[in-house]
């Protein structure tokens, strides 16, 4: 790294004649001040400051950190004191420099910069060593990723219309921030129409990537289609049901996850309660929890379907609705280009008109964002179907309760209270009261409606007519249906779900001011886990054979050459994973013979591990929860199945989340870091495994090479290298030495 200083005269030397005359003293600004002079100073230097800028020349090495350009003017006849000016890509916003001023006696004021102990400026970052602070018209706090954060301040106005957003997304804290998200997943190492991974990938690239799309000039590459089997799913012929998965490149997909941050602090904090898919701190859970606690009394229900959602989404319609809150051309280009960049399959090139790719990171809110219409639609449509206050009380309940006044032994009293008990409190049929309850997860939702079928009819009639005229979708006929909820189920993420399963309210014992008396309860919703359908995908994915109508359990064949630990691992992330699902579930017990059904197909997948025949003698061996005799890893029963009626959405916030992550990744970033050989901060890339399992897997069986073994060992899946060792570890070249310093060096790495 070169380091610069400058010095600018206020006059040039020039030629006379034949004779090179130079300015010397009368370029100087000492003393009283020389106005004839004083502009050309404040000429030269704004001219060489912003050559600088627009070259992204990095000047004084002492001052460089990550993207950050800092210029240092040396003490020239201009100044009596350096100053150290910072500007930033992205964040905070770039301000224009401020030409310097002078007063009276010669006193030589900043160049939009803070003096010592005052805090006034134009806002540009001062550096000094060891120090970061801004000034205060930039009113920013020293954050990493500070602009994302106040984004997402400002939108907490719904009504807020975003400009420059292309210096956020452009950031070079952003980008890495993305890497630092995406880069340990192992569907973002899978490479995409043009091969390229996140191996070797290094600070150049962000930089370079950074002015690209600064400069509005990023475009994505053709994504990759390929086609996936549907487990269990079949055609009417009988042949095997596939789903098109289209991949992005990995590096387009750092781009596309700054895009999403972005466009997830502007849109969340509008999305509505009903929407429950693809958001932050919500998801399955908080969309059933949000059914069980808000959909009593709900008697006709609409299971709907939005049919081929993603692939029917209209470009047009889209950008018409982000431009609504976005007003930065460059952005919405970006996301034009994105959603229109197309796709290769079988080596033909597809373009793209309409749809999202499911294998985008943006999709997903951009479903959202686009659906977010349709949550509206469902609001004002409540808001208008809604009548009265509360239901009127059904006649013979009152004729009953009349009576029971009337009456004047506690015995008498009893048994009227027991027919009572069998009358509905409120006319369930009063047509003077109507509700309307909608739920949303991604483009499958519910419609529940307190009122009569005909209004019901009516309501889907209105909701096909706008997805159809204002969003261009159409609601699926086969999975769209009309239940009667308090007489069958309706089944939705997974669970079944009815109004009431009970023939009768139940009997409750009140205390109530010192008084004890029977009273009745009527239930919430009630949510069941499906059991006979989880033995048929447990049986479909090899845990059980059907027999005689009956599920035998039986072992899993791929899973012997695992160690004893691994498989009991494997089946204990099986079990939890359903009890942890179905924790809310009101027949949890029933999972109890699900759960030990899996328990003796790991028993028989041991007994052909260990070639003993019969699962008895793997208990004998092993225990009855087959214990693992190196490891003492044991198969996870629980000791009761009783509902323990919990929802995963207490998690923390995500805004919490995300700042917590990027400030312990700044720290603990590889990008920064000198290569691990050699110790050269020129061209660091990362190098990259696709998954740590896989790595131990292949150690187990001593296919790896010595540098791979090592990073399976400390459990890393990134290690930093310079261009060269990064070239030499892919062609198997390194010398003794060289792997001897390897070996103790990536041992220091945290």
């Amino acid at each position: 790294m070169h380091s610069y200083s400058f010095s600018i005269k206020t006059r040039l030397w020039y030629v006379d004649g034949n004779i090179l005359v130079l300015s010397r003293d009368e370029s100087h600004l000492r003393g009283p001040v020389n106005l004839k002079n004083s502009w050309q100073v404040t000429i030269y230097k704004g001219r060489i400051t912003n050559a600088s800028h627009s070259a992204d020349l990095l000047l004084d090495s002492n001052f460089t950190t990550g993207s950050i350009l800092f210029e240092s003017w040396v003490s020239p006849s201009t100044y009596w004191n350096p100053l150290v000016i910072g500007s930033r890509h992205g964040n905070p916003p770039v301000y224009g420099m401020r030409s310097p001023k002078y007063i009276n006696g010669g006193v030589k004021e900043n160049l939009g910069s803070p003096k010592e102990r005052k805090l006034y400026g134009c806002g540009s970052l001062v550096r000094r060593p060891g120090q970061r602070c801004f000034s205060s018209v930039s009113n920013i706090i020293d954050l990493s990723c500070v602009s994302l954060k106040e984004l997402i301040k400002v939108n907490s106005n719904t009504d807020h219309f975003n400009e420059k957003l292309i210096h956020i997304v452009s950031d070079p804290e952003i980008l890495i921030l993305s890497y630092e998200i995406i880069k340990s997943k192992p569907g973002n190492s899978t490479p995409g129409s043009d091969l390229w991974t996140l191996d070797s990938i290094g600070m150049d690239w962000f930089i370079k990537t950074s002015k690209v799309l600064k400069a509005g000039k990023f475009n994505f590459k053709p994504a990759r289609r390929v086609y996936i089997p549907k487990k269990g799913r079949k055609n009417p012929d009988g042949s095997q049901k596939f789903r098109p998965l289209t991949i992005s490149s990995p590096r387009d997909k750092i781009v596309q996850q700054a895009m999403y941050l972005i466009l997830n602090a502007i849109y969340e904090p509008s999305f509505l309660n009903s929407s429950h898919g693809s958001r932050p701190n919500k998801g399955n859970h908080s969309a059933l929890h949000y059914i069980k606690y808000h959909a009593n009394g709900v008697k006709w229900c609409i299971e709907a379907d939005i049919e081929s959602n993603f692939p029917s989404i209209s470009h047009q319609i889209l950008l018409n609705i982000l431009s609504k809150r976005i007003g930065c051309s460059k952005f919405l280009a970006l996301i034009k280009n994105s959603i229109k960049v197309g796709y290769k399959e079988n080596g033909k090139f597809y373009e793209s008109h309409r749809g999202l790719f499911q294998g985008n990171i943006t999709s997903p809110i951009l479903n959202n964002i686009y659906l977010h219409k349709f949550d509206l639609f469902m609001e004002s449509l409540k808001e208008s179907f809604h009548l009265g206050t509360r239901r009127r009380k059904n006649p013979v309940y009152r004729k009953i309760s009349y009576e029971i006044s009337k009456l004047k032994t506690s015995a008498e009293k009893k048994v009227m209270r027991r027919q009572l008990w069998k009358v509905d409190s409120k006319d369930n049929m009063d047509p003077k009261f109507k509700r309307l309850f909608y739920v949303r997860y991604v483009d499958d939702f519910i419609v529940g409606v307190i009122g009569s079928r005909k209004d019901t009819v009516v309501i889907q009639e209105k909701i096909r007519t706008f997805l159809s005229d204002n969003l261009k979708l159409t609601l699926s006929d086969d999975k769209t249906l009309i239940t009667h909820f308090s007489k069958d189920y309706i089944k939705f993420l997974g669970v079944h779900i009815k109004g009431s399963w009970e023939k009768n309210k139940r009997i409750q014992t009140i205390v109530k001011s010192d008084l004890r008396f029977k009273t009745r309860v009527t239930s919430r919703v009630v949510l069941k886990a499906p059991i006979e359908e989880l033995f048929d995908k447990a049986t479909v994915n090899g845990f059980f054979k059907k027999k005689h109508g009956k599920f035998i359990p039986t072992n899993v064949g791929w899973l012997i050459n695992l160690d004893h630990a691994d498989i009991l691992r494997f089946y204990n992330s099986v079990i939890r994973g359903n009890l942890n699902y179905f924790s809310f579930a009101n027949n949890r017990k029933s999972l109890g013979s699900f759960v030990h059904g899996l328990k003796w197909s790991c028993a028989r997948t041991l007994a052909l591990k260990y070639k003993l025949r019969f699962s008895s003698k793997v208990f004998r061996k092993f225990g009855s929860k087959l214990k693992c005799p190196t490891t003492g890893i044991q198969i996870y029963i629980p000791k009761t199945f009783k509902a323990i009626k919990i929802f995963g959405i207490n998690e923390p916030t995500p805004d919490d989340i995300l700042f917590k992550k990027w400030h312990n990744k700044l720290t603990k970033s590889n990008l920064n870091k000198c290569c691990i050989i050699c110790d050269s901060r020129d061209r660091v890339e990362m190098h990259h495994v696709r998954k740590i399992e896989d790595l131990k897997l292949k150690a187990r069986k001593k296919v790896l090479d010595f540098f791979t073994m090592q990073m399976a060992a400390i459990n890393r899946k990134q290690v930093p290298l310079c261009n060269l060792h990064h070239k030499k570890l892919h062609d198997n070249s390194f010398s003794k030495g060289e792997l001897k310093l390897f070996k103790e060096k990536i041992k220091k790495i945290k």
